[in-house]
């Protein structure tokens, strides 16, 4: 500050373009696949909030709350509020976990069981039309380094 004026230097920056910025394609792609998604859960009668619910229940079942937003890694705000989702929408059961009173083990229905099992190939058919711009050699190379970003072990490593 001189004189009671604050002297502006010009910086100049980087010609950056957001085309180029990681942050702005993975969100673009995220977007994409969300809104793809939807419409194929729709179909199924799925709320694609408790998709990812409904897909690791299908794995494994019968297993805690809070384990499951652990392997989801969401809040437990947030798979509490899916897990009465699933519960309302007749997928899933809480049981008492008898090896501790304050929790409950949830179970897939009969019913999410079968919608459980629809899903694989719905997110396989979404990702093989996200994908379709690139040959597999690609589609391996995107899926290994995000997964190397995400910090996410690759399955049979």
């Amino acid at each position: 500050m001189i004189g009671g004026c604050f002297l502006m230097k010009r910086i100049k920056l980087k010609d950056h373009r957001r085309e180029d910025s990681f942050g702005f394609l993975i969100q673009t792609v995220a977007r994409t696949l969300d809104a793809k998604m939807k419409v194929e859960l729709e179909k199924v009668g799925v709320d694609i909030k408790v998709f990812a619910n409904l897909m690791m229940l299908g794995q494994q079942d019968g297993i805690n709350q809070r384990e499951i937003g652990q392997r989801l890694n969401f809040p437990e705000y947030f798979t509490s509020r899916n897990v009465d989702a699933l519960v309302d929408a007749g997928f899933a059961e809480r049981h008492p976990d008898p090896d501790s009173r304050r929790s409950f083990l949830v179970y897939l229905t009969k019913e999410g069981r079968a919608k459980a099992e629809e899903l694989p190939a719905i997110v396989r058919d979404v990702n093989d039309d996200v994908l379709s711009g690139l040959t597999e050699k690609e589609r391996q190379s995107v899926t290994a380094i995000l997964q190397k970003v995400a910090g996410v072990a690759r399955s049979g490593s």
